[in-house]
């Protein structure tokens, strides 16, 4: 009996520890952008470029190598709209108060540039305390008035 007790402890223990460091790896961040887009009609295709600015904030971590916090964010997209096929790509240079960067490849194949969708990013190198950092995130993007962009993400740390 007093292996049995000894083992159900053992396996709650694991159980639990198992649970909260799934939580720690998960954290959100909120980035508010401000776009400059240009658009080409090209072989039937509406081809969009341009670039995304804003502030990243990172909130719910807690991840040391992520600190919640504001970070600069810059991005630069290409867009292809082709009768009802889209595709977004986006490379993220993200820099935080201490200089430190980590770089971010987002992909979305749903909705548009105007009407926002769900799409998927990664989280693919970094500098200083991000250094090794790898995460995948799944995100929604808003467009709003006056070419802001507003990107809600939920991430986890790989």
């Amino acid at each position: 009996m007093k292996l049995l007790n000894s083992l159900v402890v053992i396996c709650c223990v694991c159980l639990y520890s198992g649970l909260a460091s799934s939580a720690d790896n998960k954290y959100k961040s909120t980035t508010f952008f401000k776009s400059d887009l240009q658009t080409q009609d090209w072989d039937g295709e509406k081809v969009t470029v341009g670039t995304l600015k804003g502030v990243i904030q990172t909130h719910a971590s807690n991840i040391p190598n992520i600190p919640n916090g504001e970070s600069i964010q810059n991005c630069t997209i290409r867009a292809v709209r082709k009768g009802e096929s889209f595709e977004s790509i986006s490379n993220c240079t993200i820099k935080d108060k201490d200089g430190d960067m980590y770089f971010t490849l987002a992909e979305r194949k749903q909705g548009d540039l105007s009407a926002g969708g769900k799409g998927k990013l990664r989280v693919v190198s970094g500098t200083g305390k991000y250094l090794g950092l790898n995460s995948t995130c799944e995100y929604t993007a808003k467009y709003l008035p006056e070419n802001w962009v507003v990107v809600e993400s939920d991430c986890i740390k790989n």
